[in-house]
């Protein structure tokens, strides 16, 4: 009998994923797979020197990615720090900065490509925050070794 298969070819019920990947909590408690090595592609991207300007195009494109990935990310950064002391000033600083995010999510692109780009690598730093903090990092290297 051949096994059951979702999104992206992995077997639905139970199955591990790929070694570049690691379940993350959803805001439903259910878990959904989070491509490491997708997530600092997109990372990369959004943070890279430029010279010139990219195509708007292109920063509404990762824009999108930059989203997704952060609502994917959000859940399990917040267990991370409901996880710490309340009282310590790290909690308080990942906290506020926790709660900073979903303003952010919702600026949008801007109306020029100068605040398009300020705005993509803004998230961008944002997603790589998200990851740090989420315990993933942590996961994928302990799941890779």
């Amino acid at each position: 009998m051949q096994p059951q298969t979702g999104m992206k070819g992995h077997e639905v019920g139970g199955s591990w994923p790929p070694d570049n990947e690691v379940l993350a909590l959803t805001t439903e408690g259910g878990r959904q797979p989070v491509d490491i090595d997708g997530l600092k592609t997109v990372i990369s991207k959004a943070l890279a020197e430029r010279s010139a300007l990219p195509p708007y195009a292109d920063l509404c494109e990762l824009h999108g990615a930059l989203l997704q990935h952060i609502q994917a990310l959000m859940p399990l950064a917040t267990k991370q720090i409901d996880g710490m002391w309340r009282g310590s000033v790290e909690w308080y600083q990942r906290r506020s900065k926790l709660d900073t995010i979903p303003h952010e999510m919702a600026q949008g692109l801007g109306a020029g490509l100068q605040s398009a780009a300020w705005r993509v690598k803004t998230l961008g730093y944002t997603c790589r925050w998200l990851l740090e903090v989420s315990g993933l990092l942590n996961s994928a290297e302990a799941g890779g070794s």
